[in-house]
């Protein structure tokens, strides 16, 4: 192939241009990966938080407003299992990135940090669009359907994806130094959603066991999200800073790796 260049073509494009090509050009890539198999595309996203709402909605009872906050069991298990899903996807869609794109790191302008990018954006807009279209599902069912703080809530999502984004690349560092432990981090995400909050909350949870429970940003990040969702919902158990320290630390740890040992994941 003969790549002519004259004129405003020929000029050197800066590193940030070069990047947000590389990562429009990824981001593309992941979407037709995922979804462009299937002739129904995005709303096989919608099945996993659909079938949770679904399950939890029959076992609690779907009108049920007691112990829920004054909410309909659906609205309530949407504010868990939405910012849950979240997490999971970006942990371990991050976790993957680098491997998965392994043989685009011989080309000279792809470097992993573009592949971790380009999977946080699509994450997040399927955050977006999973969000959006059950909460119009809901409206249309004839649910209650009401955020309480809109800035709250952007600004607990916003620190929830900067702390999974975080701990899928510490993740991915880890996998790549050492195989095995892949295995383990599989083993410990399993239970996250039973000790996460997704169905219920610290307060339907003996006093006695919330030392256990309280140390799990995922489920600080959960009750946080509730609160600023519902009106009326209200935790006392649970502190924004500690899930905001979590977030700055993993993204610290996540830097660190990156800046010392990115040439390990290209050239290996």
């Amino acid at each position: 192939m003969v790549l002519f260049i004259t004129g405003e073509t020929s000029k050197k494009r800066s590193a940030i241009v070069v990047l947000k090509d590389v990562i429009l050009a990824l981001l593309i890539r992941e979407v037709k990966t995922r979804f462009g198999a299937y002739r129904i595309g995005f709303i096989w996203a919608l099945l996993e938080p659909i079938a949770h709402v679904l399950m939890f909605s029959v076992i609690f009872g779907a009108r049920a407003r007691e112990g829920f906050g004054g909410v309909e069991t659906p609205i309530f298990i949407f504010t868990g299992i939405v910012p849950f899903l979240l997490f999971q996807n970006l942990f371990n869609r991050c976790k993957s990135a680098a491997s998965a794109n392994k043989g685009l790191f011989h080309y000279r302008y792809v470097k992993p940090f573009a592949a971790f990018i380009a999977r946080i954006i699509l994450e997040v807009m399927i955050f977006v669009f999973v969000a959006c279209s059950l909460l119009a599902l809901f409206w249309w069912a004839g649910y209650q359907v009401a955020i309480e703080d809109v800035l709250k809530c952007f600004v607990i999502i916003l620190t929830l994806v900067v702390f999974a984004s975080s701990l899928g690349v510490i993740a991915a560092f880890l996998t790549e130094f050492f195989p095995e432990s892949d295995k383990v981090l599989g083993i410990i995400m399993k239970p996250m959603l039973f000790v996460s909050g997704v169905f219920y909350t610290l307060d339907m949870i003996p006093q006695q066991y919330h030392v256990y429970l309280i140390w799990n940003p995922i489920l600080h990040a959960i009750e946080l999200f509730r609160d600023a969702f519902i009106d009326g919902f209200e935790s006392s158990y649970v502190s924004y800073p500690f899930v905001f320290m979590c977030a700055m630390t993993s993204l610290f740890i996540a830097l660190r790796l990156y800046r010392s040992h990115w040439t390990r994941m290209v050239a290996s």
